[in-house]
């Protein structure tokens, strides 16, 4: 790094330990980025915790230490001009831009774990699981001593179906280093995916001890994961403590706790149960928000949430953006805002406000394309789940079953499958 700081290189030591292991360290970046200014790369990781704060202050503060960095390249080595580079293009939301240049550094830097892990969560965001695999095998030769790579794998091949290596390299990882939250969130998805329920609470109850001192996103995902081997066996009065206790409230102005909180109360209405007066608060915290239109996975989360707490004004300005965003997106994203955001957040208003037959029409266009805004293949059932219930409440019997009866022959003994297929054949 271009510093002869003991500060910087700690406080830049800190802030990446943090964001690959889901930590809580960041703060003292903005500190050493003050203290050293000619070191771009310092700048620009404070840049970047500028725009994750999620707030028009975050963004302003961000705008401060792009404008350091861009000072600062001159001095600055060839591996941090082409990171701060790509800091540059996420202020600039250029997409397509920093996906190519997080590529150049895995390829020319695979030193550079950070922008490993930056890049893998870029490609999570589109939805390409291919470059995120592509990643983590690029690097892990590298930093095969080092349990986040084993992580990042492990979550890499079990977003590529390749299920037995990725809970490999995610049992790995734990053994490596037991404070590895990312890889037991990995094996989690594996034993979901395969219908190991009972295996899977015991893995991350076993494990859960690891979560309270990790980022407030780390901590109520991976109770949502415990929630849902709860939810899937009908067991509704679980994932209801663990809303109530570990899932919502943390950090409640947080995207992605919103979207955990979202995502686990809309599965358990799904099936049938009374949620009580729990979208009241939620939908207040998304109404609040400052930033949206900023994924489309969290707008179609939180299109629902609004319409079901009853916030119109809110929806409104969300329906606005996403209108506007499926006109001038980065052309790397903008047919996902358009053919598959815009039209299932129309359908899951539908669905809040009772119209199935609006609902089904709206899903079935974007259902195909699921995969393009994002998400994990387990937050993704989520909307499966919603065209699938609004199948069965609009009638549409014969259009649910065949895809029912296959989930059930994928993941055998899996009772909220069962028991769609069930009501399908039943009313059918």
């Amino acid at each position: 790094m271009s510093t002869q700081s003991d500060q910087t290189i700690d406080a830049i030591n800190r802030f990446m330990d943090s964001f690959i292991g889901f930590g809580t360290d960041f703060a003292p970046i903005f500190d050493a980025a003050d203290n050293d200014p000619d070191c771009a790369i310092a700048a620009a990781y404070a840049a970047m915790l500028g725009i994750f704060m999620e707030t028009p202050e975050g963004r302003e503060i961000a705008g401060k230490y792009y404008a350091q960095a861009k000072s600062a390249l001159s001095k600055a080595t060839d591996r941090e001009r082409l990171f701060t580079a790509a800091v540059f293009d996420l202020c600039d939301q250029e997409v397509g831009n920093l996906l190519k240049k997080l590529r150049e550094l895995v390829t020319d830097h695979p030193g550079d774990l950070f922008a490993a892990k930056f890049g893998q969560n870029s490609y999570f965001n589109i939805g390409d699981d291919e470059a995120m695999l592509w990643i983590a095998d690029s690097v892990f030769d590298r930093h095969k001593a080092c349990a986040y790579v084993h992580g990042m794998r492990a979550f890499g091949r079990e977003q590529s179906s390749m299920l037995e290596l990725a809970e490999e390299d995610g049992r790995k990882a734990t053994e490596m280093q037991r404070k590895e939250p990312w890889a037991h969130h990995a094996v989690a998805h594996v034993m979901l995916t395969q219908g190991r329920h009972d295996e899977g609470i015991k893995w991350m109850q076993d494990l859960s001890n690891e979560w309270e001192d990790r980022n407030s996103f780390m901590f109520t995902h991976n109770w949502w994961h415990q929630a849902l081997f709860y939810l899937e066996q009908e067991d509704f009065e679980t994932p209801l403590k663990l809303y109530d206790e570990k899932v919502w409230g943390v950090d409640k102005t947080y995207s992605l706790d919103q979207v955990n909180a979202i995502s686990l109360l809309w599965r358990l209405e799904q099936l049938g149960v009374n949620v009580g007066n729990r979208w009241q608060d939620i939908s207040d915290h998304v109404a609040a928000r400052s930033m949206i239109n900023d994924q489309p996975f969290y707008d179609m989360h939180y299109g629902y949430a609004l319409a079901r707490g009853g916030k119109r004004d809110a929806l409104e300005r969300l329906m606005s953006g996403l209108e506007e965003m499926a006109r001038v997106a980065p052309e790397i994203t903008r047919k996902s805002w358009a053919d598959v955001a815009l039209p299932s957040t129309r359908g899951f208003i539908a669905i809040a406000e009772g119209n199935y037959h609006d609902a089904v029409r709206w899903l079935s266009k974007a259902r195909p394309r699921y995969q393009e805004i994002g998400g994990s293949h387990a937050q993704r059932d989520l909307f499966e789940l919603a065209w699938l219930t609004s199948l069965l409440n609009a009638g549409n019997y014969d259009e649910a079953l065949p895809v029912l009866e296959a989930r059930v022959n994928f993941r055998q003994d899996v009772p909220m499958d069962a028991r769609l297929l069930a009501r399908a054949k039943s009313r059918h």
